[in-house]
């Protein structure tokens, strides 16, 4: 898909003085050989170069025959994307002699040849067809690597590159110049080799010639030096950099893929299974519908959003602020170093406008910085092993391993948009980016930062890189530069590193290591510091742990009451129970007894009577005399006390037998009794101490609920107010947080200072990576991490990844923070997310959607082709929405066929825009996620209203009328309400009502830096919006492609600051979708300037 996405042609601009640009024919002439271009002013020193962009062609009609032999995709319109391209581009220098090293093939021309020649189609990219190369010449030593991805396309490249050298050289001994007709043969060689279709071919148009003023001594021209060692060593400089271009391609073209040869590399790394965890989420994004997700908007969200806000999770270092980050952004942070602080893997962040996307990116540099801190002062000894050798070109460089606690936090700043990179380049290291106290607390190399962005800095946070300028042109300042010294000086050295004298980093380091100057701060003074401030910070994070560990004490304490005083009221009743029981069986035990002691008077007495019988035995001679009739009474007397005797005694038997089971239940009851009553005893014990333990803790719950103020988390508050809260961030403790991070860079400072060889040798290793030069991968990974271990965040745009990273390999960069990654097609954040241990994607799939180059009727037809579905193409997804549907916390957004997608971990209160502005945008964009946490602003300025203009008079989508309400809308704004020029930003929805406002602006005084189409403005603010709708009249397909997301709306609006003035058509733009939203929100204003009534007058 990248192979066949072309690259349109450039604007013309002929009018442009410093920097002109001409379409033209084959019957041109080329500006060297114009005389009316010769008369343009040249600046002192410079001279002219040249970049020609030849073979135009007809994007659509390609799109056509590319499609018809691939085949349609059946789901996509039959619309397609219109526009120019080209065959190649080359260079010239200010005489017309071609610059071989500069020329680019177009690989997009080179596989629509291929594919359309090949019986197989589009699978002929995977094994093309060799090019006939007869006729050209073989490449030299001296013609640059090419290395595409696809080999014959290279082998082309550079067979070209040596005819047009050869052709220089003859330009150069026969003293002519190239022409129109040098460039139509070149193309017509082109055109066979390439197999290219010529009647897609433009017959009018042939080429665009883009002309730049350069510095003529640092390409090759003499410039008049004021003494001859100057000249001589500006005459080595030139050759040195003429060997250097002579060794490798240009580095930075936009007519081919920037990413081509990195998906290449990276797709064989999927193939092998060589990947980290991070990567492998983001392509297994969509694949997985089934992952478990926490919506933040829910009551299980809301619970796992304030266990996520609670002290533990707290980074120990935080970014000095005036003002603590709110409830989301917090989260968001937490949340983060909780998962990704000792572990690979990829976490996004949902960014709506206005809600401190950047603020929260600088708590996580903090974090990163602190922990590194802390892994110096721990491993001070070891970060730095025994040196090594290596050898690179006839040079052996010495390097110093690092320790692997330090490795893996480098911070890398990636962006598919190059003003989001500098946003962040330039703002970290800022004077603006903390509070003035913080000026005189810490100095972090803050005059180096402001001699690298030429405006004061509060220290050397972060670093633009990413293409060779901006590399060689920080590495000139931060590094090499050197003061001038005029020997025989008298003049003292400086005590402190001086940069403002010229001073480079090296230059401060090499006096260091020869003793001529001591370190800025001793290493025992800096550890003292940090450990002093991590003492504090860990006192204060206890506190405020035992603080929010208050509410489950409680919850706790009253379940456990609420569960013992059952419990004791249970035991009261066994209690109650076993003593009336007891009672009972005394009872019966004494009612026994007495009948018992009766029955025993009454066996006394019958054994009495028995006895007594027995002694009344008659003798012999009664029982002779008797006949025997006395003994047989006696004897029936004697058997009947007898029975008496027995059953008395029975009867006390059973009754000592039942007094003694009584007594035996009463010894029972009694051991019950005791046991029930130490329980009691227990419980209730329990129950008394949870009581007063309850007691106190509603007592400090109260002292810490004072304490902590507003800081107090509330669960049961409102949307609004819990999203502007800021839980725990306690005063006291957010300034000892940001004292850690202070102390943290004190620390860096002194290591590096005081470690001048090893980090001498080792930035060797990072200039060499810086200029390209090619270093084993675990070299590339130590020069990575030596950079950022002096300058903790470097940042690049996505195009710039391929060649600067190209020897990083797979997650050395510790942590990639995407900005505004709701404009990265998804392949331009692969590679990058493929060498990051860690990715943090922050983004906004509502605003701005990234611009897919390539035709979607190829898009489709190259689907089809693959089996790939629609949620997978370029055109649909952007780098956020894959990485959002990784994370299982997030929430819904609405979509535009009223589905709804996921995103992750959201900011939510947005502090951009007054009302209507944020309620516009909220309504259309994010389902009322949004809270409004932004004062309203007091200006004399008329309130935003929508300024009804009927428009009759149109060029193309640019309304005439609405061209003079503009005139008298701006005049009046700086005549009478005094707004400055830089405070309006002047956009439309299309390019032609752009243009229309850029001349506007340049004739009445404003800024054309802030005018254009609202595609240029995403990531930028202003006081005052003036949103121009234009929309052809006669094609409502214009109004319609405007209004079918609410991406474009939702920027243009929520640009405005403080007011919003929308000129259009009130009645037509209502009937578009969201842009009734704005219709209702916004109120029409009658605009009669007050103090001017036609444009006229000031113009």
């Amino acid at each position: 898909m990248e192979a066949l996405t072309p690259q349109k042609l450039d604007k013309d601009n002929p009018d442009d003085n410093f920097n002109p640009s001409y379409k033209m024919g084959f019957n041109g002439v080329l500006p060297w050989s114009d005389a009316k271009h010769a008369r343009k002013k040249l600046a002192y020193q410079k001279v002219w170069r040249y970049t020609v962009q030849f073979g135009v062609y007809d994007i659509s009609l390609l799109s056509k025959l590319l499609e018809d032999k691939i085949g349609r995709h059946e789901d996509v319109l039959a619309g397609r994307v219109g526009g120019k391209s080209r065959l190649f581009d080359i260079s010239f220098n200010e005489l017309g002699i071609p610059q071989y090293e500069s020329f680019m093939l177009s690989l997009p021309v080179w596989a629509a040849g291929q594919i359309l020649q090949h019986e197989r189609g589009v699978c002929s990219l995977e094994q093309s067809i060799p090019t006939n190369l007869a006729g050209l010449p073989s490449p030299s030593d001296k013609i640059p690597f090419i290395d595409s991805g696809f080999s014959d396309f290279d082998q082309l490249t550079q067979h070209l590159m040596q005819w047009i050298s050869n052709e220089a050289a003859r330009f150069k001994h026969e003293q002519i110049a190239a022409d129109v007709f040098w460039l139509k043969h070149l193309a017509e060689v082109i055109l066979d080799k390439t197999k290219f279709p010529i009647p897609v071919m433009d017959n009018g148009k042939v080429c665009l010639v883009k002309c730049t003023q350069v510095n003529a001594c640092q390409h090759g021209v003499d410039c008049k030096q004021d003494n001859k060692a100057d000249s001589q060593k500006s005459k080595n400089k030139t050759e040195q950099s003429n060997k250097k271009i002579s060794s490798v391609a240009l580095p930075d073209d936009m007519l081919n893929s920037f990413f081509i040869h990195d998906l290449g590399v990276i797709s064989s790394a999927w193939q092998r299974k060589n990947y980290g965890l991070g990567f492998s989420e983001y392509m297994c994004a969509i694949a997985d519908p089934e992952r478990r997700r926490i919506n933040i908007r829910s009551k299980q969200g809301l619970k796992s959003a304030f266990e996520g806000l609670l002290p533990t999770q707290a980074p120990l270092g935080a970014w000095p602020s005036q003002y603590p980050l709110a409830f989301s952004q917090q989260l968001a942070v937490n949340e983060i170093w909780r998962s990704h602080a000792n572990h690979s893997g990829i976490f996004a962040v949902n960014g709506p406008p206005g809600t401190g996307k950047t603020t929260l990116l600088r708590d996580v540099v903090a974090a990163v910085v602190t922990q590194r801190a802390l892994s110096l002062v721990t491993n001070m000894d070891d970060v730095f092993t025994a040196k090594k050798t290596i050898k690179i070109g006839d040079k052996r460089i010495p390097y110093h391993p690092l320790h692997s606690a330090i490795k893996g936090a480098a911070i890398v700043v990636a962006s598919a948009n190059n003003g989001a990179v500098e946003n962040i380049s330039l703002e970290l290291p800022g004077e603006d980016a903390v509070p003035k106290s913080v000026l005189d607390q810490s100095d972090y190399f803050a005059d180096l930062a402001s001699e690298l962005m030429g405006k004061r800095g509060w220290g050397l946070l972060a670093a633009k890189l990413g293409n060779k300028g901006n590399r060689n042109d920080f590495m000139n300042i931060f590094w090499w530069r050197r003061p001038t010294e005029k020997k025989n000086d008298a003049t003292l050295l400086p005590d402190i590193f001086t940069p403002k004298r010229g001073e480079g980093l090296s230059y401060h380091l090499k006096l260091l290591k020869d003793g001529k100057r001591a370190p800025s701060i001793k290493w025992s003074d800096a550890v003292l510091r940090f450990e002093n401030a991590r003492k504090l910070e860990s006192k204060i994070r206890s506190l405020m742990v035992k603080f929010s560990t208050l509410n489950a004490q409680i919850d706790t304490l009253q379940r456990s009451i609420q569960e013992s005083e059952p419990t004791c009221q249970s035991i009261i009743s066994k209690l109650n129970q076993a003593r009336t029981e007891r009672q009972r069986l005394d009872s019966e035990v004494l009612r026994f007894e007495e009948d018992c002691r009766e029955r025993l008077s009454r066996l006394g007495l019958a054994e009495q009577r028995l006895k007594q019988h027995e002694s009344n035995k008659p003798g012999f001679l009664a029982w002779i005399a008797t006949f025997g009739r006395t003994h047989r009474a006696w004897w029936d007397r004697y058997h009947s006390l007898s029975r008496e005797l027995d059953f008395v005694y029975a009867e006390v038997q059973s009754q000592q037998h039942v007094i003694k089971s009584l007594k035996s239940k009463i010894t029972k009851g009694q051991g019950e009794i005791k046991k029930l009553d130490l329980k009691f005893n227990e419980v209730n014990g329990f129950l008394t101490n949870f009581k007063d333990e309850l007691k106190s803790t509603l007592i400090l719950f109260e002292q810490a609920k004072n304490t902590m103020g507003d800081c107090w988390p509330d669960p049961n508050a409102s949307d609004d107010v819990r999203e502007k809260s800021t839980p725990w961030a306690h005063k006291d403790w957010l300034k000892a947080r940001e004292e850690m991070f202070l102390a943290a860079l004190n620390v860096h400072r002194s290591f590096i200072e005081n470690n001048p060889n090893q980090m001498l040798a080792n930035m060797n290793l990072v200039s060499d990576w810086l200029q390209g030069k090619d270093l084993p991968e675990d070299l590339a990974a130590i020069a990575l991490d030596s950079l950022c271990l002096i300058v903790p965040v470097i940042s690049t745009t996505f195009a710039s990844i391929p060649r600067m990273f190209k020897n990083i390999g797979r997650e050395a960069i510790g942590w990639l923070l995407i900005d505004e990654a709701g404009q990265a097609l998804p392949q331009q954040a692969a590679s990058a997310i493929w060498r990051a241990s860690r990715a943090v994607v922050v983004g906004d799939p509502k605003q701005l959607e990234p611009v897919s180059g390539i035709p979607p009727s190829v898009e489709g037809a190259l689907a089809k082709t693959y089996s790939v579905p629609s949620i997978w193409w370029p055109s649909e997804v952007s780098a956020q929405v894959l990485a959002d549907q990784t994370m299982g916390l997030g929430t819904h957004l609405p979509t535009p066929d009223n589905g709804k997608v996921w995103v992750g971990c959201p900011l939510r209160v947005h502090r951009r825009c007054d009302d209507p502005m944020f309620s516009v945008s909220n309504k259309i964009a994010y389902d009322g996620l949004m809270v409004h946490g932004k004062k309203e602003t007091h200006t004399q300025l008329p309130e935003s209203g929508w300024i009804d203009v009927v428009g009759k008079n149109c060029e193309g989508n640019w309304i005439v009328e609405e061209g003079e309400a503009v005139k008298k809308l701006l005049i009046e704004l700086r005549t009478t309400y005094g707004v400055k020029p830089e405070n309006i930003f002047l956009i439309s929805p299309f390019l032609d009502c752009a243009k229309q406002l850029r001349r506007l602006a340049e004739r009445l005084g404003f800024d054309t830096y802030k005018t254009g189409t609202v595609h240029t403005t995403q990531g930028k603010e202003a006081n005052v919006v003036v949103f121009v709708l234009g929309g052809n009249i006669q094609k409502p397909g214009a109004k319609a492609w405007a209004a079918s997301r609410p991406n474009l709306l939702n920027v243009a609006v929520s640009r405005a600051k403080q007011r919003l003035y929308v000129i259009g058509d009130r009645a037509e733009w209502k009937k578009q979708r969201y842009f009734s939203t704005l219709v209702q929100d916004l109120p029409k204003i009658m605009w009669v300037p007050s103090g001017v009534h036609r444009a006229e007058d000031v113009l």
